[in-house]
């Protein structure tokens, strides 16, 4: 697979993702390439803001798991929340959740 295909194949995982934690989501463009060329940033929220932060990365890292990824949650400050998200020999990132947001940010293998 080329990295444009492996940045689309992570995408559609992450908005997989977040649809399972917030199944009206809203999503912005992708972004891919930048600030490398293996960079990729996925967002997507929920248009409702119903759920808290906490519930919305718990639901989107249940699904990720179940679908091969690992997931290591990180401590925050805030009430943000937010996982360090690793699918072996595919990508590895952090998916945030904060203002009834999830956003991926990080970077395909090449």
């Amino acid at each position: 697979m080329s990295i444009e295909e492996t940045q689309q194949a992570v995408a559609v995982e992450i908005r997989a993702a977040i649809r399972a934690a917030t199944p009206r989501a809203v999503y912005p463009d992708d972004e891919f390439g930048s600030p490398d060329p293996v960079s990729l940033r996925v967002a997507g929220w929920d248009p409702d803001e119903t759920q808290s932060n906490d519930r919305l990365l718990k639901q989107a890292t249940s699904h990720l798991l179940r679908h091969g990824w690992k997931v290591f949650p990180e401590p925050t400050d805030s009430d943000d929340r937010s996982a360090r998200i690793i699918k072996p020999s595919l990508a590895n990132g952090r998916l945030y959740a904060a203002n009834q947001g999830l956003t991926f940010t990080g970077s395909v293998e090449s």
